[in-house]
């Protein structure tokens, strides 16, 4: 792979999950219907409360690490 193919595989992958990240603060329960009911750990151990709050969280987690990557490569691609 060459350095350009990484960057713009570093700027995706952090924009798409920068994405989710935005997805998860903006509407938590999304994934608390569906086959995830019986699936999803945090589903089946978390109340409404606690669980939206870990989605919440996790979305900032996502969003914050998602631009840093991000922001990695664009600034690999401005270097290069």
């Amino acid at each position: 792979m060459s350095p350009v193919d990484k960057t713009g595989a570093l700027m995706l992958g952090g924009f798409i999950f920068a994405a989710f990240g935005a997805l998860y603060i903006r509407n938590p329960a999304i994934y608390r219907r569906g086959i995830w009911l019986k699936t999803s750990i945090a589903i089946r151990l978390l109340s409404e409360r606690n669980y939206i709050r870990y989605m919440r969280g996790l979305g900032f987690v996502f969003l914050v690490c998602g631009g840093v990557a991000f922001l990695t490569g664009v600034l690999r691609a401005i270097s290069n």
